[in-house]
């Protein structure tokens, strides 16, 4: 009985790949492969998904850790880009497809003429134009898919220290360099470009006059999804109708979308924390809905206005008890280090064989796709003299001698706002501190110098600075499903929040001298009473 079950198994599986297979040899681009995730079961991907998850420039991410130098802290958060990518590219596939079934159910209403159920608040029913197609639902899946593809070494470190450091007026985002590394991904593989013949992703952005109102440039589409960002209808071929589809990728009214959904459950199964946020119920309670702006927005039951706002601290304390602890972010920055002195002497070949820089990398996705964590590797085990100074912070790292915390400070509400996490920031507070006033006999015999410390100004967030985001979120009650709404905090619970964002100042000693260690705590605490903010400050008080 068990060989027969096995062999009609066998029968089913080797049919299924026979009419994977079209008429012309070429691989069906919607055909469904089977993905075993940790963290959300048995999942489904496309072709045309995993034909990019099987190229160079994607399975670098398995060699990019998920969350930088975490995993030192937490030893079982050395999860990488990787899966992360793969769930997140699984889960927007899931929100789409819920989307279109609830869009299908209204334009079938209309059609039967109850047009009472079918319109919204505004008096606008639902139309063709924002049907949710088969083909959108793959650029979703594709978007999501490669989101990630542009972080380099650590993550976010290297984005937000190593090139704002070396280069203070780069504009350079890892959105932007996932955008350049799709292009690229699509640009090199010919296996892919099969595949592109038959879901319009092939159509180049640099033929303009191909490109029509009614044409979708999937390409496009897919890069503004990953961003975020909406482009023109006539480059992305979706009109305003669909203005929805960009809430789901990379959502940047309100913060909702499927890359905190996954983060939020893969990072807290990971590093062994208990996530309460459950994302499955907040895509069944959702529904595209027209607002008061006049805008086709992604609205949720009223009844989850409690669960977005757990969400949104849910990321807070993720960040407080992980992302940003002491030694994480102390690490981070000590690899940062590392690669600022190694810039000039590790180099990538790049198009044309053209050698890059680490730095210069970032511009040359040839290169870029080269530059994993491995670096880190490359340097501690290379002969070239001129990377000794790397080599020592790679050593402290290794030996768990890094740079040891001297205090934290919190400065109060009023004066958040002057303390930008931003480099400059950093070292204008460091000088502060080294030249601030103590005493006579401190100053005199003051052994503190300038690269014996490092500031490090933390910032934890709901959203974007002191904004409440939840009041971009739309709401709709199930006894009426036709005028969406924004909820008030002060209708919601007077346990919420009043703000939203708070930075931390940290100092941190490079020196292993004892001393200079309890010199620089006492001139923190001057430089803190001298900004009249004594009592309004904590203090670590224990003995280093």
């Amino acid at each position: 009985m068990i060989h027969f079950i096995l062999t009609q198994l066998t029968s089913l599986r080797n049919q299924r790949m026979v009419n994977c297979q079209n008429a012309s040899g070429k691989q069906n681009p919607t055909e469904l492969k089977v993905f075993n995730d940790p963290v959300h079961g048995h999942i489904e991907l496309p072709e045309i998904c995993v034909t990019i998850i099987n190229t160079p420039e994607f399975l670098r991410l398995r060699n990019v850790k998920q969350l930088g130098a975490t995993y030192q802290v937490f030893p079982g958060a050395a999860h990488n880009r990787f899966e992360h990518c793969i769930g997140v590219s699984y889960l927007a596939g899931e929100f789409g497809r819920h989307l279109k079934k609830q869009i299908d159910k209204e334009l079938k209403k209309t059609e039967h003429g109850d047009n009472t159920s079918a319109r919204n608040g505004s008096g606008n029913a639902y139309c063709e134009e924002m049907k949710i197609h088969k083909r959108d639902i793959i650029c979703l899946q594709v978007a999501g898919l490669c989101h990630d593809i542009g972080h380099g070494p650590m993550s976010h470190a290297f984005e937000s220290r190593f090139i704002r450091i070396l280069n203070p007026k780069s504009k350079w985002t890892h959105e932007q360099a996932s955008c350049d590394m799709f292009d690229h991904i699509l640009d090199t593989h010919k296996e892919l470009r099969i595949i592109q013949d038959d879901t319009n992703i092939s159509k180049s952005s640099g033929d303009k006059s191909k490109i029509g109102k009614e044409e979708e440039n999937d390409r496009e589409f897919i890069k503004s999804l990953i961003q975020g960002k909406k482009k023109k209808d006539s480059e992305t071929g979706r009109g305003p109708e669909k203005n929805f589809l960009y809430e789901i990728v990379s959502n940047e009214k309100n913060g909702i979308d499927v890359d905190k959904f996954d983060y939020f459950a893969r990072d807290c199964y990971h590093l062994g924390f208990r996530n309460n946020f459950d994302h499955k119920r907040l895509i069944k309670f959702s529904r595209v809905m027209k607002a008061a702006d006049g805008a086709w927005h992604i609205c949720y039951r009223d009844k989850q206005v409690e669960d977005i706002y757990h969400m949104f601290l849910s990321k807070v304390i993720l960040h407080q008890r992980a992302c940003m602890h002491k030694t994480v972010q102390i690490l981070e920055r000590m690899y940062m280090e590392v690669l600022e002195n190694a810039n000039d002497e590790i180099k990538f070949t790049g198009r044309h064989g053209k050698e890059y820089t680490i730095l210069e990398s970032i511009y040359d996705m040839e290169a870029y796709a080269k530059l994993t964590d491995n670096v880190f590797f490359d340097i501690q085990h290379s002969p070239s003299k001129k990377l000794e100074k790397s080599k020592q912070i790679l050593e402290k790292i290794n030996t768990r001698r890094h740079y040891k915390l001297i205090s934290e400070a919190i400065p109060p509400k009023t004066l958040q706002g002057e303390y930008s996490n931003t480099i400059e920031a950093e070292n204008r507070i460091r000088k502060e501190i080294i030249d601030v006033n103590v005493d006579a006999k401190s100053n005199k015999d003051s052994k503190l110098k300038d690269e014996d410390l490092l500031v490090d100004i933390v910032f934890f967030s709901f959203g974007k600075e002191n904004n409440n985001p939840v009041d971009n979120v739309y709401f709709y009650n199930k006894k009426d499903f036709l005028r969406p709404f924004k909820m008030e905090k002060k209708n919601v619970s007077h346990l919420l929040p009043d703000t939203y964002c708070e930075r931390h100042i940290r100092l941190y000693a490079r020196s292993e001298d004892q001393d200079v260690q309890q010199e620089a705590k006492k001139r923190f605490k001057s430089w803190c009473e001298k900004k009249n903010m004594d009592g309004k400050w904590r203090f670590d008080l224990k003995k280093i």
